[in-house]
């Protein structure tokens, strides 16, 4: 009797050891990770972490595709330890995007929820959400535990290039070419615009010459006035920001524009530049459009504006 005890003691313990533990196929131990929450649930005053707000974005942001711009102070601490000021854990899909849309296309997130969550509120916010992908769009999908989003770097016919977070990499960057069939559907916040169309090579000197100015249309009789929002540089060469440079442009100061044309393309992606009407730059002299409001604004931040104003006449 005492020996079948202790062989069904012998049996029994091994069982008990593992109880809880996932294993494989083959016996190997797996470790199963539990999904966290990418957003605070409730009120950010009642998040148990540390809100941690984004830098400064000074401009119009860093293009559509500056790759992993996601700030450090966001980055180095350990993932879902913080939460960034539009209630996103760190190091999340949700967190990335909404930097991405802060820092990019002005726009500041209205709710903090998981990212399989954002559609339908963005839907009852009065955004566009839809089947079809733009770029500057938020890549929405409800799938999973919490669901994902990634942003829109661009479009290529039926397939999106997104950047996003915590998707291949656990708590890190990646970027991928996929459908766009593999999203629920595409958030549009506010999607960036267009690329304008490069300016046709000059041609009445030397082809092989990047930077001589083509030869310039008379100056309209009709001018545009335009703010500028910081110090704005001129140039007499919009092809490559160069050739002589003019007196500079004070911030908040309103000139003349005689006409809008596309030139050299600057540090947050612009192509759009004015020829200047008033003294001492006489239309001789170009500056990019993005140094300006371009919207009727005469001060405050440039963050959200337009690169260029519609109204004014091309060259």
């Amino acid at each position: 009797m005492l020996a079948l005890i202790i062989a069904l003691l012998a049996v029994a313990i091994p069982a008990v050891a593992v109880a809880g533990q996932g294993h494989d196929r083959r016996g190997h131990h797996k470790r199963h990770h539990r999904p966290h929450r990418q957003a605070v649930a409730g009120p950010l005053r009642d998040a148990n972490v540390k809100k941690v707000n984004a830098p400064a974005v000074h401009g119009k942001g860093g293009g559509v595709d500056p790759g992993d711009d996601y700030p450090a102070r966001w980055k180095g601490p350990a993932q879902d330890s913080i939460i960034d000021q539009w209630g996103m854990y760190n190091r999340e899909c949700t967190s990335f995007v909404a930097w991405a849309l802060h820092s990019r296309n002005g726009f500041q997130m209205p709710f903090h929820f998981n990212a399989n969550r954002w559609g339908p509120a963005a839907a009852n916010r009065g955004f566009t959400v839809n089947s079809n992908p733009s770029v500057g769009s938020v890549a929405w999908s409800n799938g999973g535990v919490f669901g994902h989003v990634a942003y829109v770097v661009a479009v290529n016919g039926g397939n999106v290039t997104v950047e996003e977070y915590n998707f291949i990499v656990r708590g890190a960057y990646d970027k991928r070419v996929v459908s766009a069939s593999a999203f629920t559907g595409f958030i549009h916040f506010k999607d960036l615009p267009p690329e304008p169309t490069p300016p046709p090579s000059p041609s009445t000197t030397s082809p092989t010459s990047p930077t001589t100015v083509p030869p310039a249309n008379p100056a309209p009789s009709t001018t545009y006035a335009e703010t500028t929002g910081g110090v704005a540089h001129t140039w007499t060469n919009y092809i490559n920001a160069g050739g002589t440079q003019g007196p500079s442009i004070p911030s908040n100061a309103t000139v003349a524009i005689s006409c809008a044309l596309t030139g050299f393309r600057v540090e947050d992606g612009n192509t759009w530049w004015y020829r200047i009407a008033s003294s001492p730059w006489n239309d001789a002299f170009y500056v990019s459009a993005d140094a300006f409001y371009n919207n009727g604004q005469t001060s405050g931040s440039l963050i959200g504006t337009p690169f260029v104003d519609p109204a004014v006449r091309t060259c």
